[in-house]
C-alpha cells in the first residue's frame, strides 16, 4: 500500500477524496498521485498553430494550480510524499495508464451522489472507471460523507465465486493497518450454503488468518440494497467492501431498477475490489 491515486479536478467531490484519503493513511508513508484530465478537441474555427497554443495554455494554467496545491500539501509535513500529472485524454484512459506507469495499489475517487432517479450514487464518471479499471481496487467516497476512524469493515459476499489472495490484498492491508474488524456478511435468499459455496467459504476463512475477522449471515429484507444499508446503519460500520464480480451483489445493483438503484444511496464510502484472474 504504496502508491494513491486520485482523480483530481478541484471539485469538492475531489476534494473531499483528498481530505479522506489524509485521514485514513495518517502516519503511513504514501505516494499520492494527483491526476488532472482535460479533453483536448481542436476547435474549426482556429488555426492548428492557434489550437496547439491554446491547449498549451490550458495545460500550464493546470499544471500552475496543482503545483501550487502541492506545495501547500507538502508544508503540512506529514509522511504523504506528492506528485501531480496532468493527462490530455479520456479519464479511463488516463487512470489506466497512471495505474500501469506509476505501480498504483488503489484508486480514490470522489462522487457527487446522485442527482436524479435515473442516476446511482455513483456518478458517470467513476462508474466508467469501475467499468474499465480491471487491476486496482477503486474506493468511492460520497462527497458529504466526513471521515471517522475506521472500527469495523463490512464485506459482503455470497460465497459464489472463489477470492485469490491477491484480490483481497488491499483489503488485507487496510485492515491490518486500521486494526479494525472485518466483518463477512453472507447475504442469500437461500437457508443453506451449497457445497461450492461452502468450500469458497472455507478458501476464504483461510485468506483471512491472522486477522480480526468475524462471520455473519444476514436475514434478507424486501432487496439486497435495503438489507445491506441497514445493515451498515445498525453496526455503524464505516466502509463497505464489494467485488466486481457478475455473480455478486454489486453488479446486481447495477442491474436493479432505477427506484432500487436511487434507494441505494450509500453514506459511507465503498471499496470495489477488481477480479483478477
Amino acid at each position: 500500500m504504496k502508491n494513491i491515486l486520485i482523480p483530481y479536478n478541484f471539485s469538492e467531490a475531489a476534494i473531499n477524496a483528498l481530505n479522506y484519503t489524509k485521514q485514513l493513511f495518517k502516519g503511513v508513508e504514501v505516494k499520492i498521485y494527483l491526476l488532472d484530465v482535460y479533453i483536448s478537441q481542436p476547435s474549426e474555427l482556429l488555426s492548428d498553430e492557434e489550437n496547439e497554443k491554446w491547449f498549451n495554455e490550458m495545460d500550464n494554467e493546470i499544471e500552475d494550480e496543482l503545483k501550487y496545491l502541492i506545495e501547500v500539501l507538502r508544508r503540512e509535513n506529514t509522511s504523504f510524499n506528492y506528485e501531480y500529472i496532468v493527462e490530455s485524454n479520456s479519464l479511463t484512459k488516463a487512470v489506466t495508464k497512471t495505474i500501469e506507469e506509476k505501480n498504483i495499489d488503489v484508486v480514490i475517487a470522489g462522487t457527487k451522489g446522485a442527482k436524479s432517479l435515473a442516476e446511482t450514487f455513483i456518478g458517470t464518471n467513476t462508474m466508467k472507471m469501475i467499468n474499465v479499471v480491471n487491476k486496482c481496487p477503486i474506493l468511492v467516497v460520497p462527497m458529504n460523507y466526513k471521515y471517522k476512524p475506521l472500527h469495523q469493515i463490512v464485506f459482503s459476499t455470497n460465497y459464489k465465486r472463489l477470492f485469490t489472495n491477491k484480490e483481497l490484498q488491499f483489503l488485507l492491508n487496510l485492515t491490518t493497518i486500521k486494526k479494525c474488524i472485518l466483518e463477512v456478511v453472507c447475504l442469500s435468499e437461500e437457508n443453506f450454503l451449497s457445497e461450492n459455496q461452502q468450500r469458497n467459504k472455507v478458501k476464504l476463512r483461510e485468506l483471512l488468518q491472522g486477522i480480526n475477522v468475524t462471520y455473519k449471515k444476514i436475514d434478507w429484507e424486501g432487496s439486497e440494497t435495503l438489507t445491506v444499508e441497514k445493515h451498515i446503519e445498525e453496526t455503524e460500520s464505516e466502509l463497505l467492501v464489494l467485488i466486481n464480480h457478475k455473480y455478486n451483489f454489486f453488479n446486481r445493483l447495477l442491474e436493479e431498477n432505477v427506484i432500487k438503484k436511487s434507494a441505494f444511496n450509500s453514506k459511507i464510502p465503498i471499496l470495489i475490489l477488481p477480479e483478477i484472474a
